[in-house]
């Protein structure tokens, strides 16, 4: 029986294939509105990672979302700039030809493609040792899964789009949804690289590990979240993955030396004094990364861990890098303090977006 022989037999199929289609157009609208948001934030993330290489940064902005050292520099150099361009118009605006869709998916293609190899190397790492996944997907795999709804849309969304773009009514919504995704995926980026990197266990030899401080109680004994920062050093520093711990810590109001409190536990758990050295001034991630840095270089030592709380490590990651030190990240283990650290991820979104703005124009 044809569709219309079927439609004069039953009158409710044309109407339910009308709810279908309209549904379906729904849904696309939506997909496509949330990935335009998040191509934009893509492109626009981008360009400022190319204009601050340009000028002359070496921080590597880009290595946040994804590596293209995968790739030959020649083809680098043509990807990298070819998809910021191409998200940034497919943000503004959804290509409508044939061929206008095909030459804006081709280096979102790319991009996919390189997310995937990135992805793939984790797991390779992963195997064979050298690291240890705190969570079992990786930010690579989620940049993937972004740039492959984005290449989607980019092909399938002005064909299911059809009768919705031509409604007026339907852009100020789109505005909004593209701004609600940018503002969401803002939110989304910094705690993926909490999850994604933090918890990931880079524990190999170093010649030296970085404990940051935290709260002391009047009398010299650690709250429960340094506990565990200082916890996990130790161990690190008897299974020999280091023969020298950097307490690193401020003072506060009341004039408790954190690096001293820190300090004074270990060498009660058995750490030798001549194996742990403060710095009493690292008031701020930022004061300590800069100190240590310094101090340890001087030293003529380069191969360095750091360990914290796993939300604070990317931005520490960050903040060694922007001073030209490259170190490994040890996430401290919950054993003190069990609590999910709700308030400290909230606090560390805006955090994290500070030091990368601020890195990027230095």
């Amino acid at each position: 029986m044809t569709t219309n022989e079927n439609t004069l037999h039953n009158p409710n199929a044309y109407l339910t294939t009308g709810v279908n289609k309209r549904k379906a157009n729904i849904f696309w609208w939506l997909f496509v509105s949330m990935s335009r948001g998040l191509a934009a934030f893509i492109a626009i993330y981008s360009m400022l990672s190319l204009g601050a290489s340009l000028i002359g940064n070496v921080y590597n902005q880009n290595a946040w979302w994804i590596d293209f050292s995968v790739l030959p520099p020649v083809f680098f150099l043509v990807v990298q700039p070819l998809l910021t361009l191409t998200l940034g118009l497919f943000a503004l605006n959804v290509p409508r030809s044939v061929f206008s869709r095909i030459m804006t998916a081709l280096p979102i293609f790319a991009g996919l493609f390189t997310a995937i190899i990135n992805t793939i190397e984790v797991y390779t790492v992963a195997q064979s040792g050298s690291i240890t996944l705190g969570f079992p997907l990786p930010f690579s795999f989620f940049v993937s899964v972004g740039l492959f709804c984005i290449l989607l849309s980019v092909l399938l969304g002005h064909t299911y789009l059809g009768s919705l773009r031509s409604r007026k009514t339907r852009r100020p919504l789109s505005v909004l949804l593209i701004l609600f995704s940018f503002a969401l995926t803002m939110v989304l980026f910094p705690v993926g690289q909490m999850f994604c990197f933090g918890t990931t266990d880079y524990r190999v030899k170093v010649d030296a590990a970085v404990v940051f401080g935290a709260q002391v109680f009047p009398g010299g004994w650690p709250s429960a979240v340094l506990q565990d920062r200082l916890d996990t050093a130790i161990e690190f520093y008897e299974e020999g993955n280091t023969p020298l711990l950097v307490m690193s810590g401020g003072i506060d109001v009341e004039g408790t030396n954190e690096a001293q409190a820190m300090r004074d536990y270990a060498i009660e758990r058995g750490i030798p004094p001549q194996s742990i050295i403060m710095d009493e001034y690292g008031d701020t991630t930022k004061d300590t990364a800069r100190n240590t840095v310094a101090s340890l270089q001087a030293a003529g030592i380069t191969k360095v861990a750091t360990v914290s709380n796993f939300y604070h490590l990317a931005r520490i990651k960050m903040l060694y890098l922007a001073e030209g030190m490259d170190v490994v990240t040890v996430p401290s283990q919950p054993n003190k303090d069990p609590r999910f650290p709700l308030f400290n991820i909230v606090r560390e979104i805006p955090g994290w977006w500070y030091y990368w703005l601020q890195n990027l124009v230095e």
